[in-house]
């Protein structure tokens, strides 16, 4: 028995740091760059947190993760400071996440395990009451550092210096450097002319070319209206048109641009198709037009600006049929967890129907 008691606060000990080492590296997924501006954008600033702070506030959250993860399993005021430090903080989340159900319901990604493990807030709910738990067992079943004095320095340097490297490592630009984020880089040399519609756009004379086909008279279609991907693709609010937010190396999106590459060649009157890819891993996008089998016109966008635009509550790949500037449809996310996702007879049902 006596044997049992000394093994299980160890125990609890590596399990403690495990779920917190893992949920600081996984907000890094699938690249720290993009993981880390997706937890931003998607959990952080729904809460209220200014776009400016938001980069401050993650590298200190994830740096506070990392450094409770690692101090769990030393001595230094393991009873007096660290566990009531990590309890604190699944205490505070999980009144988070009892708010978000019974105010937004039980839908979406809590961010927890950021976008490597999908959690819905009440699976985070369960997952932080046994995490309390076990804290609370080790509270009363540990004590600080047996022989020798404590060392509050030592915990110090340890959050500090694992601060620092998260700042080192994950650099970015201040708002102030990012006053013209929601400009556009364009991508013009994979555009086929051929196509039923295209946009030649120069970054440097700002001048578009605008080919377009016939209306038909007899189904011009509801009243129209200015959207908001207006100001980033010409021509989007004439007649009906497919917007598509990609990311090059997702392979939901090339799913979906394989998809709507099939409908195009099928339907005669199959709208014109407009991409926006996300700029990370942009080296693919050449790959990734050519397996859809049409050379479909797209533009570039940093990450801050595509999510933006798309909607900081939306997902990958995300699908936007347009009548007249009037979003029509919205598919987003993967097949597999999002009720909203992207399918050929979903587009098909959208279009058939009149308005």
């Amino acid at each position: 028995m006596s044997k049992i008691k000394n093994i299980l606060p160890w125990s609890f000990r590596i399990i403690i740091s495990f779920l917190f080492l893992l949920s600081a590296i996984a907000k890094l997924y699938p690249s720290p760059d993009m993981g880390i501006y997706l937890f931003e954008i998607k959990q952080l600033v729904p809460l209220g947190i200014d776009i400016c702070y938001a980069p401050y506030f993650s590298r200190f959250l994830i740096a506070t993760e990392v450094a409770i993860g690692i101090a769990i399993l030393q001595p230094h005021f393991l009873k007096r400071f660290v566990v009531p430090v990590a309890t604190l903080m699944l205490i505070v989340f999980s009144i988070h996440l009892t708010y978000t159900i019974f105010s937004a319901g039980n839908s979406g990604n809590c961010g927890c395990f950021g976008e490597l493990i999908p959690m819905s807030p009440f699976q985070a709910l369960v997952k932080n009451i046994i995490g309390i738990a076990l804290l609370v067992y080790l509270y009363f079943n540990c004590s600080d550092r047996e022989k020798g004095k404590n060392s509050f320095s030592l915990l110090s340097l340890l959050y500090i210096g694992i601060t620092l490297l998260m700042f080192l490592l994950l650099p970015f630009c201040p708002c102030s450097c990012n006053s013209d984020s929601k400009e556009v880089i364009i991508k013009d040399d994979a555009i086929d002319l051929s196509h039923d519609s295209v946009i030649v756009s120069d970054s440097i004379s700002k001048t578009d070319t605008i080919i377009k086909k016939p209306i038909d008279i007899k189904d011009l279609g509801p009243k129209k209206r200015r959207s908001k991907y207006r100001q980033h693709v010409r021509g989007i609010d004439e007649g009906k048109k497919i917007l598509c937010f990609f990311s090059p190396g997702c392979g939901h999106c090339q799913d979906a641009v394989i998809e709507i590459g099939k409908l195009s060649k099928q339907r005669k009157d199959f709208p014109e198709v407009y991409i926006i890819f996300m700029d990370e891993e942009a080296e693919k996008i050449p790959q990734f037009i050519k397996k859809s089998g049409r050379k479909f016109s797209y533009k570039k966008m940093d990450i801050a600006s595509f999510y933006g635009l798309m909607g900081t509550t939306k997902d990958t790949p995300g699908v936007v049929y347009l009548w007249n500037g009037n979003v029509r449809a919205f598919f987003d996310g993967p097949i597999e967890s999002s009720k909203s996702a992207f399918t050929s007879k979903k587009l098909l049902k959208a279009l058939d129907k009149k308005k």
